[in-house]
């Protein structure tokens, strides 16, 4: 269990780039482009190595949904959405968080969640726009949920469809195991949300004149191609195992399909609509844990966590729970999983522990522990990037005030529901 020279290297540069991501007194993007240059320099691994641990099926799929969404920001399609939404509240701030919170939850079980907040991010910041709210309340919540719906169905978060396939477990398994929890989480962060940031929330209704005039904006001629090729895209996620087709391919094929069929400015949207930034970071953040992974320290951790558990079915599934929902926190959801899954087959076979209350701990602590803070998961800084374009600076210490409470009391709701269910 003693880690050698090139691990403990290799701990440090990445807890020194996480250190300058989280004080952020260095941009995210240069800290992480440092980290990984940092242990290329230190030969930790070569070149070929480092840039095959980027997932290009999460880059692709960023990419696609971007141009996709660029593309239905023209129609006037996310205005329209934004009249419905405040139609649907009065302009109430209470019941508005509430509406899109839910709606995101919904969408993101269907649909992957950075691709949800790709979808409904403009949606949110339009409406705070329009209503002169404060979008702070509005896009955490938009995050929390999109986390939180995802964690429902084996396609709504990267995780899941890992530990999916490693288990065995169906869509409909899934929906049978994790629907309950992920309801009631989804009731509790937004009430947590609600509660902290009352003042913004209280204020009386707007008023919704003078946005009416989104629903005349619609484009006749792209609106409706859009519309087919947003459908096939979201049935192709749907049944992508049956098509054997990755969600990068759906995406890319979405966006070229949309590029060839609506009369817009290919470069301009190219240019403007696909965040250039975020895909940057994220390839240099596979990179850098993609290497803390490959050095065995993840694999490590891992089994030092579960090393003393004994063989009480009970304390090895709180423990996976919390601490997978800690370490996700810190470290991306997906290589923890990818990580985790071996060390739980192990632990349920060496001890002999039912394994099938292992997978939920799993998949609930690594879904909701990526709420906790802003690196914790992919949709969060996709959101804070759609959210600083709309003014709205959405910083890591700010992210902590609403999602530290946040993860703390789903990953509680969890931990009860684990117990009730299958250890009462």
């Amino acid at each position: 269990m003693e880690m050698g020279n090139p691990q403990w290297i290799g701990l440090l540069v990445f807890t020194a780039t996480y250190g300058l991501i989280v004080s952020e007194k260095l941009d995210r993007v240069a800290a992480a482009m440092g980290g990984i240059c940092a242990v290329l320099l230190l030969r930790l691994v070569d070149q070929e190595q480092a840039f095959s641990f980027i997932d290009f099926n999460t880059i692709g799929l960023l990419m696609g949904m971007m141009i996709l969404v660029g593309v239905v920001k023209k129609t006037g399609l996310i205005e329209l959405a934004a009249v419905k939404a405040i139609s649907l509240s009065s302009g109430s701030p209470l019941k508005l968080i509430v509406l899109l919170s839910v709606l995101t939850a919904v969408v993101s079980s269907f649909l992957d969640n950075v691709t949800t907040v790709l979808i409904t991010g403009p949606i949110v910041m339009a409406v705070c726009d329009v209503l002169d709210l404060n979008p702070m309340p509005f896009a955490l919540s938009m995050i929390f949920a999109s986390n939180i719906g995802g964690a429902a169905t084996l396609i709504g978060d990267p995780p899941n469809i890992l530990i999916g396939s490693a288990a065995k477990l169906s869509f409909n398994d899934f929906i049978a195991n994790m629907a309950i929890p992920s309801a009631v989480s989804l009731a509790a962060s937004i009430l947590t949300v609600i509660i902290i940031y009352r003042k913004d929330l209280s204020d009386s209704p707007r008023s919704s004149v003078n946005f009416d005039q989104g629903r005349q904006r619609l484009d006749p001629v792209i609106t409706p191609r859009v519309l087919v090729i947003l459908a096939m895209v979201m049935g192709a996620f749907l049944l992508h195992h049956a098509l054997h087709l990755e969600a990068a391919t759906i995406a890319l094929t979405g966006a070229a399909a949309a590029l060839i069929t609506c009369k817009v400015d290919v470069e301009e949207l190219i240019m403007h609509e696909v965040d250039w930034v975020t895909l940057v970071f994220f390839s240099a953040l596979f990179m850098l844990v993609g290497t803390v992974d490959h050095l065995g320290i993840i694999s490590k951790g891992a089994r030092l966590m579960v090393n003393q558990l004994g063989n009480n079915p009970r304390v090895v599934s709180m423990v996976i729970i919390w601490g997978s929902g800690v370490i996700s926190g810190v470290v991306d959801n997906v290589p923890y999983a990818a990580a985790m899954i071996p060390m739980v087959r192990d632990l349920a076979h060496f001890t002999g522990t039912n394994i099938t209350p292992l997978w939920w701990s799993l998949a609930l602590g690594s879904c909701l522990g990526g709420n906790s803070t802003l690196v914790g998961a992919s949709a969060n800084i996709v959101t804070a990037r759609i959210a600083q374009r709309s003014g709205c600076n959405i910083t890591f210490t700010g992210f902590l005030k609403a999602g530290i409470p946040v993860s703390a009391l789903t990953l509680l709701i969890s931990s009860a529901y684990v117990l009730i269910r299958y250890y009462w």
